[in-house]
């Protein structure tokens, strides 16, 4: 198993720190990390110092972009409607409750829509 170097858990200063923090969320979810594993607890740590990073780095204007947004914008990129998610997300009820809000996204839906549709993780967290 390769982790990559984040020595102390800290606030990520950095562009360098961020991209290495990235790519280990990345590995994490790749592997599928067992609920409450060292490897989950990692991912969650470095989901939430990344956030903090892009919140202070990168403020998003008020146009609110929300995880939905993000699929639907990239599913009409690729000539694909929210059926052709039926598969990847578990059932044509998951995709409907992901869009109206009801159901946030899973680790596995997460690693599935990156891999599909080219989505950074960090924006379907």
């Amino acid at each position: 198993m390769t982790v990559i170097d984040i020595p102390v858990p800290h606030v990520l200063r950095t562009a360098e720190e961020y991209d290495a923090a990235v790519s280990e969320i990345d590995r994490l979810l790749d592997l599928g990390a067992e609920p409450f594993s060292e490897d989950a607890d990692r991912l969650e740590l470095l989901s939430v110092l990344v956030e903090e990073y892009d919140r202070r780095n990168n403020p998003i204007d008020d146009s609110g972009l929300t995880p939905q947004d993000a699929v639907d914008f990239m599913l009409g990129q690729r000539g694909m409607t929210r059926a052709d998610l039926a598969e990847l997300m578990g059932g044509r009820s998951r995709v409907s409750e992901f869009f109206s809000g009801k159901r946030e996204l899973s680790r596995g839906q997460i690693a599935a829509l990156r891999d599909v549709l080219g989505i950074p993780a960090d924006l379907l967290m």
